[in-house]
């Protein structure tokens, strides 16, 4: 480090520095203080004389306030005035003891003085004094009381302080001019400092410039003249004795050195630079070499590692012909004709393949490769000036066995194949030859896998092999199946974690498939393993699977263990439904079997009365029926699974049917059964033996499981081409897990709602032949403990579709509803008939009760009424009900009656239309589309 002298150029700038903030800090310090003290002092002032003001002013409110508040009293004499004048007094002399604390000046203290001793003198003396005139209703004492001299006191106070506030505006005002002139006149002081600063900085940069960048620029131009081969005088830079001066003096010095060795610099670069270009060679053949050898490695990577034939074609034959220089070369495989080219179309690879003489082929696997040269001799198809010779390369690819593999043709024009280049591609077709081998192998292993694979597929149960630590290596898609993992491919080579946890999220017993699953892989053992397990995680029915553990032995050491896994689902429920055939029949038959074999005994052992015996006998033979129809129910079964069931086809009309149906439920007194016909065409071709035993079936499991009693609605209506039957009841309920098994034989719903209700579990399982039967349809929805709608669905057999019904039907079905009260059923089908065919709804009742307690909840457009209902209501009672009624009383009604007309009792209950029977029917269209 350069040791600081006087003349050294660092001392000088730092002494000049250093001086120059000393005696800006000092002047900028001292100018601070006494500005900040003067703002100090006016703001003091300020502040004081604002404060003055301030409890002048509210002391002259509260006085003003006090005499008010007194004059209030004095004229009202309100004790609320009195208490707020005592509350004024109290804050004046709180804010006068205020004022007495500042810094007053001599009339402010006589001020305070007369204050203090009029406040004392007002609260003990006059105020008292004038309560007492006011209280004894004096005024005239009072009056000369105030004109005593309190008055003057007041209204010299409150113009004093009016004075007082308009002097100390004025103060405030002065100062305020103080403060805006000393800030003018600092600002002043401010721009000349400032230009004190600028003049110093200047005075420095003129010392700068002429000590440090003057001679910095002749040493410049000194230096660029030396470049150029000339001479600039620094001599006066020289001359100096700071650190351009010493600088200088280097630069000469440098100088005189470097003409003394320029010519010896100049011999030696010339050595350099042949050395040079000679090293640029070698660069260009080492970079050449090393551009083979990385194509080389490539090359080898892909002989080494790659299984794909086509890509070890390509890159072989990129690299000889990269490295060789062929003008056109093919290289290809014998036996697949997998092939890369250049300088040839595809369709000449082809033919040049297919040509390839046999002796050629012969001649490769005996040499290896060979040579033939060709003379191309001059001709207007070419541009050569001269003939010129063609070498064709023929070189081989051979197996282990001396058999060709590849063969690779190759040509160059006028320039012939050295000996060691074909060492060298002979050498590469040698490497070349392991390759393709170790291809073909890997091709024919993968044969054998795939095939083997496609053979375990095919097997119906679900096979899988795993490792010594648990690695699946195979499994089929039958697997894949049965544990519902259809992208069975990605679970082979997964860990025993992995499948393990899958089958764990499966099974409904995860504990006791892990214990036989991985024990299975721990120990080795020479027999068979067996275990079976249950898979109902799925939305579909459960199923059950049996495995199989078998450990797997090469050279007496286990490399791992085989399962198979078998759907025996319909094994088991072929044992569960022979288990439940049992049950059902054990109970089913003996029940009925023990009554026919009690009451018998009782009767051939006892003497009975006729009307005990008669009661018995009613009872065997209601037990017989019953066994009879159970037997009937498995026959029936029998013969429909074996295909041997007949089957009486006929068209008819389905709403009659249902309706006599219903008819046999009239006995049931817990149960209101109800028909809504809503299908417009409800003709269907059938057997009405067996849709009558699916739809008692339907409806007796309707009455049986709804223990409690309740409405059963039977209801048609049309759905494309099909016409459907719902039966929904307010029972039990069906469980939703339960309601996919209900058809299956013997099944029965296993709880404590149901096992008290006895059944076989046949009704649903015939029913569902029957519908397959008839190409219609069944199915049920159901909420547990709010009652089961059963659907079946049933093809029209009619010439017109419902499609055709329903262009011709009113477009608004809203409140489109017509009841038929009628008792007899071909008449009421008749109506029917036709109103369904005009677009309505309707409804039908043969009990006049029912029927008014239908209208009343129903919005009907119109009703048509039999008058003949045998002990029955009456229809004109019906009439009468109905326009008693508010919901019916303007309903439009018509009579259908073999009676001639009332028309004293159609006036009164103003009957739409009175048909005497017969009638046609299309007049009842009218009148009802009339009435809408």
């Amino acid at each position: 480090m350069t040791k600081l002298t006087d003349k050294n150029i660092r001392s000088q700038f730092l002494k000049m520095l250093f001086a120059i903030v000393f005696v800006f800090s000092i002047v900028i310090l001292g100018f601070y203080v006494y500005v900040k003290s003067t703002n100090e002092h006016l703001s003091q002032q300020r502040e004081e004389l604002s404060d003055k003001a301030k409890i002048v002013s509210s002391m002259e409110e509260s006085f003003s306030d006090i005499f008010f508040r007194a004059r209030g009293y004095y004229a009202f004499k309100n004790n609320d005035e009195l208490q707020q004048l005592y509350s004024g007094l109290n804050l004046f002399e709180m804010q006068l003891k205020d004022f007495g604390r500042l810094d007053l000046t001599v009339e402010e203290l006589e001020l305070y003085d007369r204050l203090e001793t009029f406040t004392i003198t007002y609260r003990e003396q006059i105020l008292p004094e004038a309560i007492g005139y006011v209280e004894t209703d004096n005024y005239e004492a009072l009056q000369q009381l105030s004109n005593g001299g309190a008055n003057s006191l007041v209204n010299e106070f409150i113009a004093y302080a009016k004075e007082y506030n308009n002097q100390t505006e004025v103060s405030i005002t002065q100062l305020f001019n103080e403060i805006i002139e000393q800030a003018q006149f600092y600002t002043l002081l401010y721009i000349v400092l400032g230009a004190g600063l600028l003049l110093v900085i200047g005075l420095i940069m003129q010392r700068v410039i002429s000590n440090l960048i003057l001679p910095i620029e002749k040493l410049t131009a000194a230096t660029n003249s030396f470049v150029t081969g000339h001479y600039v005088d620094i001599n006066v830079v020289r001359e100096r004795e700071d650190e351009l001066g010493a600088l200088a003096r280097s630069f000469y010095d440098m100088t005189i050195s470097i003409q003394d060795k320029e010519e010896e610099l100049t011999t030696q670069n010339e050595e350099l630079t042949a050395q040079q270009d000679e090293l640029q060679a070698n660069q260009a053949q080492l970079q050449t070499s090393l551009n083979q050898l990385e194509k080389f490695n490539k090359l080898n990577h892909v002989l080494t590692f790659t299984l794909d034939k086509q890509q070890l074609l390509t890159n072989l034959h990129t690299y000889v012909r990269d490295v060789y220089k062929f003008d056109t070369s093919i290289l290809y495989l014998v036996d697949t004709q997998d092939f890369s080219v250049k300088g040839m179309t595809e369709q000449s690879a082809h033919q040049l393949m297919r040509n390839l003489h046999t002796d050629k082929k012969v001649r490769l696997e005996e040499e290896k490769s060979f040579v033939i040269k060709r003379e191309m001799l001059q001709g207007h198809e070419t541009i050569a000036q001269q003939s010129y010779f063609m070498y064709d390369l023929y070189t081989a690819v051979l197996n282990s066995e001396g058999k060709l593999v590849a063969v690779m043709m190759a040509t160059r024009e006028g320039h012939m194949f050295t000996n060691q280049e074909l060492l060298d591609i002979n050498g590469l077709m040698n490497q070349a030859s392991i390759a393709f081998e170790r291809i073909f192998m890997y091709e024919e292993v993968e044969r054998s896998r795939k095939l083997n694979q496609k053979i375990i597929d095919t097997v119906n149960e679900g096979i899988q092999f795993v490792s010594k630590v648990g690695e699946v290596v195979v499994m089929n898609q039958a697997l894949s199946g049965i544990i519902h993992a259809p992208t069975y491919e990605k679970y082979e080579h997964t860990t025993q974690q992995s499948w393990l946890q899958h089958f764990q999220a499966i099974v409904d017993e995860p504990e006791a498939i892990m214990y036989f699953l991985k024990n299975a892989i721990i120990e080795d053992f020479g027999d068979t393993r067996t275990m079976r397990y249950r898979i109902s995680q799925s939305l579909s029915a459960a199923s059950f699977i049996e495995v199989y553990a078998t450990s797997v032995y090469e050279s007496d050491a286990k490399i791992g263990t085989m399962f198979v896994h078998r759907d025996i689902t319909a094994e088991y429920e072929v044992d569960q439904m022979k288990s439940e055939l049992v049950s059902t029949v054990s109970h089913e038959l003996r029940t009925p079997l023990s009554s026919i074999l009690g009451f018998t005994e009782l009767l051939l052992t006892k003497e009975l009365k006729q009307e005990r015996q008669q009661k018995y006998i009613e009872t065997i033979h209601k037990e017989a029926k019953r066994l009879t129809n159970l037997i009937n129910d498995f026959l029936d079964l029998q013969r429909m699974e074996s295909g041997r069931q007949t089957y009486t086809m006929e068209p008819f009309v389905l709403g009659a049917l249902a309706d006599d149906i219903i008819k046999n439920f009239q006995h049931e007194k817990n149960h209101t059964i109800t028909l809504t016909n809503e299908a417009m065409n409800d003709r269907i071709i059938g057997d009405k033996e067996r849709l009558t035993q699916l739809f008692i079936n339907i409806i007796g499991n309707a009455i049986k499981f709804s223990p409690s009693g309740g409405e059963i609605q039977v209801k048609l209506e049309n759905k494309v081409d099909q016409v459907v039957i719902s039966i929904q009841d307010e029972g039990i309920g069906i469980p939703k897990d339960a309601i996919t098994s209900l058809f299956q034989k013997f099944k029965r719903i296993d709880n404590s709602a149901r096992r008290k209700i006895g059944g076989t579990g046949l009704g649903l399982a015939l029913s569902k032949e029957i519908a397959l039967q008839h190409n219609g349809t069944i199915w049920i929805e159901s909420e547990e403990g709010e009652g089961t709608t059963v659907f079946v669905g049933l093809p029209l057999h009619a010439q017109q579709s419902i499609k055709h019904f329903h262009e011709q039907a009113p477009q608004d079905k809203q409140g489109n509803y017509v009841m038929i009260v009628e008792d007899d059923l071909s008449s009421a089908i008749l109506l029917a008939e036709e109103l369904k065919t005009k677009g309505f709804l309707v409804l039908y009742q043969d009990d006049p009760q029912k029927a008014l307690e239908e209208a009343l909840h129903i919005p009907l457009i119109g009703i048509v009424i039999d008058l003949m209902f045998g002990d029955k209501m009456k229809g004109w009672d019906l009439v009468h009900e109905l326009r008693a009624h508010e919901q019916t009383k303007d309903l439009p009604i018509v009579i259908s009656s073999a009676l001639d007309e009332a028309k004293e009792k159609v006036e009164q209950y103003q009957i739409t239309k009175y048909f005497t029977k017969p009638f046609m029917q299309e007049e009842l269209s009218r009148v009802l589309l009339a009435a809408k």
